[in-house]
């Protein structure tokens, strides 16, 4: 009769499955969160995109004025991107909701979002029935409150066109450079 020697696992063996296992953890759980913050970044700039898209396609089938903008007190429009922003017909260019109508309703973004516009101090834009920005063009800057793996700094323009571009770098660059040479920068801030 033969005797087979059981062997166990040694607590060195089991020390060093374990650390390779905490550093393997560590590693999925850091890309995942940048991966989370991508997503969430890509939702906020797509979410922007349809509404600035659906108000262009409203003006031309209308065949009326559009505007989109933040509104406040009276349901007029301001130029403070981190309320709701909505869409609506505008046809006697008041910035005001004709008939108190909203078509569509966009939420601010969450933490650690914030939006500031670059629409001259206008805060709003508008599109005309040909589908066309209406007054001048201008855009959006989506701005994380500190940099972060994963967060990016986007620039979101209307041109006169009426079509929406963005543009985005990550957040620990700090700004982005506009091919005709204008910086785009976020104020950092803690959360």
């Amino acid at each position: 009769m033969t005797y087979r020697r059981e062997r166990g696992v040694t607590l060195i063996e089991l020390l060093i499955a374990m650390a390779i296992l905490a550093i393997v953890s560590g590693l999925t759980i850091s890309s995942w969160a940048a991966f989370v913050e991508r997503n969430k970044h890509r939702r906020i700039v797509l979410t922007y995109h349809q509404a600035f898209e659906y108000a262009r396609w409203k003006a031309a089938s209308s065949k009326n004025l559009v505007t989109v903008c933040p509104l406040g007190k009276g349901s007029t429009c301001i130029d403070d991107w981190n309320l709701p922003v909505s869409v609506f017909p505008d046809a006697n260019n008041d910035k005001k909701p004709d008939s108190g109508q909203v078509w569509r309703r966009v939420d601010p973004p969450a933490k650690p979002y914030s939006v500031k516009s670059r629409t001259a101090k206008r805060g709003y834009l508008q599109f005309s029935s040909s589908g066309m920005t209406h007054g001048g063009s201008g855009g959006l800057v989506l701005c994380p409150s500190q940099p972060s793996a994963g967060r990016k700094i986007s620039y979101m323009a209307v041109n006169k066109g009426g079509r929406f571009r963005s543009q985005s770098v990550d957040s620990h660059i700090g700004s982005i450079k506009l091919k005709w040479g204008a910086l785009i920068e976020c104020p950092h801030t803690s959360s």
